[in-house]
């Protein structure tokens, strides 16, 4: 069972770094999400790749979670949970959550480093939805009224993602080529992408 993971406000993590403390924030979201606004200073390290090995490659410490805390976020806080609760899993204890994620962080008025002006993984998947629930009404009055058993279906989904907290949008969406593009310089080392 995994043990409770300590939670800390943003403007402690700021008042850190300001005070020239080593903080190694790891951010989980997608790398399109990263370059939409992150912490200046937070590594780009989605959920879906992080391992110990790749987190030691990218931290280039072996030590990070372990004796060094390794502080967590995403956008509210849920992948940043998941991703605690796979670390703890494979024998991380120094764990911290970044309460209420890059999104408290944007509220408290504390510096972003914004690189494009790209969509959120969530935006995304609210205009896919969107547009396949339209889609499907037209095609429903138009071609066939077995597509609004398909409308149907989508708001199944909807409902199931909301009870479990799991979207397969979103991680049908976060493997596309345009949400992947920062990656491949995020594995030569670049952390913070401008």
């Amino acid at each position: 069972m995994s043990e409770r993971i300590l939670q800390v406000l943003p403007s402690n993590i700021q008042r850190r770094m300001q005070n020239g403390e080593p903080v190694t924030l790891i951010d989980v979201r997608s790398p399109l999400e990263y370059k939409s606004g992150h912490v200046r200073g937070a590594i780009s390290l989605p959920l879906d790749e992080l391992e110990p090995s790749e987190l030691e490659r990218r931290t280039g410490t072996n030590s990070i979670g372990t004796e060094i805390p390794l502080y967590l976020t995403c956008q509210s806080g849920l992948r940043a949970q998941q991703a605690a609760n796979k670390l703890q899993d494979a024998g991380y204890s120094n764990l911290v959550l970044m309460e209420g994620g890059t999104s408290a962080w944007e509220q408290a008025g504390l510096p972003m480093r914004r690189s494009g002006t790209s969509l959120s993984l969530q935006q995304q998947v609210h205009i896919t939805i969107g547009s396949l629930l339209i889609l499907k009404v037209i095609f429903g009055f138009a071609v066939s009224e077995l597509f609004f058993v398909f409308a149907a279906l989508i708001g199944a989904g909807l409902i199931t993602a909301g009870l479990t907290r799991w979207c397969g949008m979103a991680q049908l969406l976060a493997r596309m080529p345009w949400n992947r593009e920062s990656q491949k310089l995020q594995k030569e080392g670049v952390t913070d992408v401008n």
